[in-house]
């Protein structure tokens, strides 16, 4: 009988390679036998939990957005309403190496919109989730007609960015995002 394994761990290894995977080489690259060989083993490595890629896509999707989930309980639980505010903004922000390369995971991940519904939910849910936030977040400050700009102008602002540093990494650098976050505030009033 096989040893057991610790599916959470192997789930997010999984994910991680993924990210990984389409970070380097893009949505081509992301096949079961291409994983396995990331995560250094045979490709029951990967069916043994995603036993074909409709389930793979199915479980990346599922395991990006609990990722998403739990960086968010750390930041709604601040107590000022413009640090919360700010602390989202910059969870939105690819601050680090490794909050880019996922960035640009994702990115890539937006050729599979189309043709794979798993990635379209994910997206769907993603931008759902996006735009509720920002809205709780910008509440305090804007009601009505200037709350609905307020949340498009920086959901706008957050995905530009965010494509920006996937297509030009090195411009944007940890400081760089912060100085435009901090103008981003200053502009609307929120410094």
């Amino acid at each position: 009988m096989p040893p057991a394994i610790d599916r959470e761990a192997r789930e997010r290894a999984i994910y991680e390679a993924a990210m990984r995977l389409l970070n380097s080489q893009g949505p081509s690259a992301l096949t079961l036998r291409n994983l396995a060989r990331e995560l250094g083993g045979s490709i029951m490595l990967v069916t043994h939990i995603y036993p074909d890629r409709e389930s793979l896509m199915k479980g990346i999707t599922k395991r990006a957005i609990t990722e998403f989930d739990h960086d968010l309980d750390v930041i709604t639980s601040a107590q000022d309403e413009r640090q919360r505010l700010r602390l989202l903004l910059e969870w939105m922000l690819p601050l680090s190496e490794s909050d880019q390369a996922r960035e640009r995971g994702r990115v890539m991940l937006v050729g599979y919109r189309e043709s794979d519904l798993h990635v379209n939910v994910f997206f769907v849910a993603m931008e759902r989730k996006m735009r509720s936030l920002l809205r709780r977040g910008l509440e305090p400050f804007f009601s009505g007609d200037d709350l609905d700009l307020a949340v498009e102008n920086l959901r706008v602002w957050t995905n530009g960015i965010v494509l920006s540093s996937a297509e030009h990494p090195g411009r944007w650098t940890r400081k760089r995002l912060r100085l435009a976050l901090d103008y981003q505030l200053r502009l609307m009033g929120l410094d």
